[in-house]
């Protein structure tokens, strides 16, 4: 482990005493996650300058009549420093946001992907799908601290869970080439290169299904980029009680890796406020919140639970004063009209989402709803993607009470001989992280265990604008199936409120085509359905895999 080298050494910073304990957590895994940095934020004139360079010469520019060049800040220069320490203590952040950061994460578990890297807004990953990349046997954190046999019980469980990945792609094969075949036109298995390319995505549907046995220890990599401020927001929130060891570590080898190409950064770090009392929820709370949460639910995956009363008044009432004209020339039906049909307003088949600079397609800013949603943890992580609906998720020890608490995908659900199998694998799988528990395994740890499949609970909010994003995206027959059925139920349902927007809840499509702009923008990766010429009641029983 490297030695952060403190800027005065003869002042104790609590920051930097706080980022060696971080940096020593690598020795609690066996194979600890790699942090590397790939790309950092650079003046173009050849003068390398800091992130807190950055800040002060962006802070310098609020007040000057002239131009504030960005350039390196000597440390001894007094006024350039007392800007930096000020606005960085008074909280006027935004000069904080201009640097940007890149970090190749290696080996990271998704737990703790989903549970802090993808849980907040500010942050662009690109990340090593296990829908189109084969797991790997054995690629799963494992703690350094466990006894013998803790060590035993842990490897034996996260090992069947991988085998049992394996064993899942085989049983699936058949059923899903079935699926697929029954999706896309026959003569198109005669073109040796389309069916090179749906074998293909026979093998990935498999990997999709598949992947629900896998353990959230399972390791994955992916490009990580956040401002400075969002670093900074990260260690100065560290010591909260969800975010694990594991975390933690990551978070100092990001900031000891910037450290080394830009030691500035190490003035800017905060320490983190002081850690919370923990107090674990018990596991009869657990169940009666789970109960009364899937008793509102019903038999949906999602329902909508606010909406405002006034939705259609609230759209027509901003459309006319964005457009400047009265109601006795413009109708609520006609400004509904205007907004949400593709044929009127061509932004909302846009992949460019520009609609948010037009100032008609950002009236729908103006409407807020929120859903509550059960999904896997796996489908979770697609969700939380969508950063401008963001979902109040319980940590993942909250989502525990020791019983089998799992998400069947529709394939499986719909073949009886690949359910019982998958029952079997759950209640084994769910088996060993109680007896994970009983041995004495912390239970951090031990929830490592749990699989993708784990049921996750969720109330989730945003504003229309972002919602039809996000059902733009998912709506598409390509998209991960759980929360694609997800969508279809959010969408359905808010069109009980707002009918006039039939023609704007489709896949990107049937918007393309509704606009006359085209038919499927994804090219050759095209689902093999004629999905434009449908209506969202049809695609529920037209998604096969």
């Amino acid at each position: 482990m490297s030695v952060v080298e403190i800027p005065n050494p003869e002042i104790e910073n609590p920051a930097l005493l706080y980022l060696q304990e971080c940096l020593v957590l690598g020795q609690k895994f066996e194979n600890p996650p790699k942090v590397y940095l790939e790309l950092q934020s650079q003046s173009p004139e050849g003068e390398k300058v800091g992130a807190r360079d950055i800040a002060i010469a962006t802070a310098f520019q609020c007040y000057s009549p002239g131009v504030a060049k960005i350039k390196p800040r000597a440390f001894d220069d007094e006024k350039a420093q007392s800007v930096a320490n000020s606005t960085l203590e008074a909280g006027h952040h935004t000069t904080r946001m201009h640097p940007n950061f890149t970090w190749k994460l290696e080996g990271v578990s998704r737990a703790v992907t989903c549970e802090v890297f993808h849980s907040h807004p500010f942050y662009n990953s690109e990340q090593q799908s296990q829908r189109y990349v084969e797991a790997k046997e054995g690629n799963y954190l494992v703690s350094a601290n466990f006894n013998p046999e803790q060590r035993e019980i842990y490897i034996e469980a996260a090992t069947y869970s991988n085998r049992a990945y394996f064993e899942l792609l085989q049983l699936l094969h058949p059923e899903i080439e079935r699926r697929v075949k029954a999706m896309y036109p026959e003569r198109g298995w005669n073109v040796p290169k389309t069916a090179e390319r749906l074998n293909s995505k026979i093998a990935k549907c498999c990997q999709e299904v598949a992947r629900y046995a896998l353990p959230i220890a399972q390791k994955t990599t992916y490009d990580h980029t956040l401002s400075e401020l969002e670093l900074l927001r990260l260690f100065r929130a560290s010591q909260i009680n969800h975010f694990s060891d594991e975390a933690r570590y990551v978070i100092g080898q990001m900031v000891q890796g910037l450290s080394k190409a830009d030691p500035t950064i190490l003035q800017e770090l905060s320490a983190p406020l002081p850690p919370e009392e923990e107090s674990l929820p018990d596991d009869t709370y657990i169940t009666g919140q789970k109960q009364e949460f899937d008793a509102i639910l019903g038999d949906k995956s999602s329902h909508l639970w606010d909406v405002p009363e006034k939705t259609r008044k609230t759209l027509a009432l901003a459309i006319r004063n964005t457009l400047g004209i009265p109601e006795a020339r413009l109708s609520n039906a006609e400004a509904l009209k205007l907004l949400l049909d593709p044929r009127e307003n061509p932004y909302l088949s846009d992949v460019y989402e520009s609609g948010i600079h037009h100032k008609l397609t950002s009236v729908l800013r103006q409407v807020n709803l929120t859903f509550i949603t059960k999904l896997s943890h796996t489908a979770e992580s697609q969700r939380q993607r969508h950063r401008r609906t963001p979902g109040s998720v319980p940590p993942i020890s909250a989502t525990y009470d020791g019983t089998s608490d799992y998400i069947t995908p529709l394939v499986i659900r719909e073949n009886e001989a690949l359910k019982t199998k998958y029952d079997e694998v759950m209640a084994n799988i769910y088996g060993f992280v109680k007896k994970a528990i009983d041995a004495g395994i912390p239970r951090e740890q031990a929830l490592l265990l749990l699989p993708n499949a784990h049921a996750i609970r969720v109330v989730e909010s945003g504003d229309l604008f972002d919602w039809l994003h996000r059902w733009k995206q998912r709506l598409c027959f390509l998209a991960q199936e759980e929360i694609f059925f997800v969508s279809v139920e959010q969408a359905e349902e808010m069109l009980n409120f707002l009918p006039e927007a039939e023609s704007a809840f489709l896949a990107p499509c049937g918007l393309t085509h509704k606009a006359g702009t085209g038919k499927c923008p994804e090219g050759n990766r095209w689902c093999g359905k004629g999905v434009w010429n449908w209506g969202i009641d049809r695609y529920r029983q037209e998604r096969l895999v």
